[in-house]
């Protein structure tokens, strides 16, 4: 009995493991209404993404590194990006310097990036944002709630809303330039 169970507990392990490598190298891809899918890091214990394409995005308040703290709601009227990543995600790691160079270029017409990091340390956030030259907006779900409300499962997982606070897109996986182009102009 013992070794069924352990035989069934490896079995599970490598199931685990075969799937994670499969959404990593982007063996999924969302439909014309689906979540589009790149690469992307598994978090432990996330559920499956659910939040749809055309509905309110979900409210919340999060952390600055420096303990400031700002809602979701208070950006209506502006296009967002809120991007859930991680410094230990390489996807996350890729796609940095596109959003960095996206704010820049449109933030003259009220564009924010809302960085949700996915609960490390203000110590390694602090220490990425400073190597990766990041001075878009950076905030840490250090209880993991913000992305339990966005049932997000992959990252960087990244939600595009617009000025009147709907979700236009969702993109689980690195953003590209293009991508970043293509998605501020449904939101704009």
């Amino acid at each position: 009995m013992r070794n069924r169970i352990t035989l069934l507990l490896v079995l599970a392990g490598i199931a685990c493991l075969i799937a994670g490598l499969w959404l990593l190298k982007g063996g999924a891809s969302g439909g014309s209404d689906g979540p589009n899918i790149g690469k992307a890091a598994l978090i432990p214990g996330a559920t499956q993404l659910t939040l749809q394409k055309g509905s309110p995005a979900p409210d919340f308040e999060i952390s600055y590194p420096n303990g400031k703290k700002t809602r979701l709601s208070d950006l209506k009227g502006k296009p967002v990006l809120v991007n859930f990543w991680a410094t230990w995600c390489p996807p996350c790691r890729a796609e940095v310097p596109e959003i960095q160079k996206a704010y820049e270029r449109y933030k003259a017409n009220g564009f924010v990036v809302v960085a949700v990091n996915v609960q490390e340390s203000s110590k390694e956030v602090a220490g990425f944002m400073e190597k990766y030259g990041m001075t878009f907006t950076v905030a840490i779900d250090s209880s993991g709630a913000v992305g339990r409300l966005y049932r997000v499962s992959g990252i960087p997982a990244s939600f595009f809303v617009d000025r009147a606070g709907i979700v236009r897109e969702i993109f689980v996986g690195s953003l590209t330039a293009a991508d970043l182009d293509r998605l501020y102009d449904l939101i704009k």
